[in-house]
């Protein structure tokens, strides 16, 4: 009942920015000539009232405090040192620097697409590592077991999300790689969310991976990421990284979990 009366206080600022999104999605915004300027900033506005949408269900929820700092923001950044190098090497930097990764559109077009991963990063870690997670987290026994489920399934369904990439027109190969690596970027920033309790972190990792990531293709063309050293370095950072996530998700206590959630107003 509690939290029925808590969302029904909030219906108002649901219903608007749902009505914004409808507006952005059918009138559009001609900002730009570039049409795909104009699409990233249309979809940016999307993400964004999306995940105030979910920010408030959230906060409806109980869960207001999974928004606030409650570890050492140095001590936060050292932990994820090791997710910003996976971040930073998803960039093709050799192609890059052979000539094979080139940008081809308007230089502006970079600043637009990092605003345009940044609410990725807001909108998909609200909802997954956000929402979702917690309430796995809450179902789920609060212990080791419990806690390492809550992770597996709330990446599983992230990954699966992706899915939908086929009808955006991905090839089918394609789209169940991205489900794949999608689980597993799904764990760990899941391990770094509980680790440091705060989202605002995943959200940065999660932004910083799909710009390294995706920025020459949406922006340019690739010939040929993969090359023998970059698949060499690649697996060898990801197998430290793994090592690296396994000890922090050792480290998770079931009270960090309780002090990071608040009980479910339901």
């Amino acid at each position: 009942m509690k939290l029925i009366k808590k969302l029904n206080n909030n219906t108002s600022y649901i219903s608007i920015c749902l009505t914004l999104i409808i507006i952005v999605e059918i009138v559009g915004v001609p900002l730009f000539n570039n049409q795909i300027a104009t699409r990233m900033i249309e979809d940016s506005i999307s993400r964004i009232l999306g995940g105030i949408i979910f920010m408030i269900i959230l906060i409806s929820l109980g869960y207001k405090t999974i928004f606030n700092f409650k570890s050492p923001f140095l001590i936060s950044l050292i932990i994820i040192i090791p997710s910003l190098i996976i971040s930073i090497n998803n960039f093709p930097i050799i192609a890059f620097f052979d000539g094979r990764a080139v940008l081809t559109e308007p230089l502006y077009t970079i600043y637009i697409y990092i605003i345009e991963c940044l609410t990725i990063g807001f909108f998909e870690e609200i909802i997954f590592r956000g929402l979702i997670l917690a309430v796995l987290l809450q179902k789920l026994p609060q212990t080791q077991k419990g806690i390492f489920l809550a992770i597996i399934f709330s990446s599983a369904l992230f990954g699966i999300s992706h899915i939908v990439n086929i009808f955006a027109g991905s090839s089918v190969g394609d789209t169940f790689q991205q489900v794949g690596y999608s689980f597993l970027m799904g764990i760990m920033w899941a391990i770094v969310f509980l680790k440091t309790k705060n989202i605002w972190l995943s959200m940065f990792l999660h932004a910083t991976y799909n710009f390294f990531g995706q920025i020459m293709f949406a922006l340019g063309t690739v010939d040929g990421r993969y090359d023998t050293i970059t698949i060499i370095v690649t697996v060898s950072i990801a197998m430290l990284v793994a090592v690296y996530m396994i000890y922090l998700l050792h480290k998770i206590k079931s009270e960090q979990i309780k002090e990071l959630y608040t009980p479910m107003l339901i």
